[in-house]
């Protein structure tokens, strides 16, 4: 998170700094993003950014938290919403999915964080956002076993995921996030029609 520094500049600068953060994160991988280029964009001393953000992962975590919603505690919300009911709740996700990732203005940073997150980004995510670990336990309260939790997880991060590598429009991911709820529903190796 950013810190007091930031929070206690002026509106304007702190939205040009959001801005070229966005930006940055939007148009390149993480991975290619640095702090030399992000203060040159901004005419500011490197010193500076790091008075306003502990370090470059501070400032793309400040940007997801922000400009993006953390598909986890999306389904949190719908399983909660549906009164612990996982098959509704599997129906609706899709949906709920499609209507964030596929947002104009957030669609790059979505598509970056779901091609180019790595191991230890998720650790220090993990690490600084308790919610997400809160957004798990509150599943398990309500009976919800771990590993299904798990198993949907990787299900639907794979098709996020798929989603951006292969360019598909909002019917075709939802077309197929429904085949593989249903596959997950009916068992994958019966048949199903």
């Amino acid at each position: 998170m950013p810190k007091a520094t930031f929070y206690n500049l002026d509106e304007e600068k702190k939205q040009n700094i959001t801005n070229v953060l966005i930006s940055e994160f939007s148009q390149k991988p993480y991975s290619e993003v640095n702090v030399k280029t992000i203060v040159e964009r901004l005419g500011i001393a490197r010193g500076s950014f790091y008075q306003y953000f502990n370090n470059l992962e501070d400032s793309y975590f400040y940007i997801l938290d922000n400009k993006t919603y953390d598909i986890h505690i999306l389904f949190m919300t719908t399983l909660k919403n549906n009164k612990g009911d996982v098959s509704k709740s599997l129906e609706e996700f899709g949906n709920d999915i499609a209507e964030i990732i596929f947002q104009k203005e957030v669609y790059k940073l979505y598509k970056n964080r779901y091609l180019y997150w790595d191991e230890s980004l998720n650790a220090n995510w993990e690490h600084t956002h308790k919610d997400f670990k809160n957004a798990f336990n509150e599943a398990l309260n309500m009976g919800v076993d771990e590993e299904k939790i798990f198993f949907f997880r990787a299900v639907v991060h794979s098709l996020i995921e798929r989603n951006y590598r292969e360019e598909w429009d909002r019917e075709t991911f939802l077309e197929k996030y429904r085949i593989h709820i249903e596959w997950i529903k009916g068992g994958i190796f019966n048949e199903i029609s």
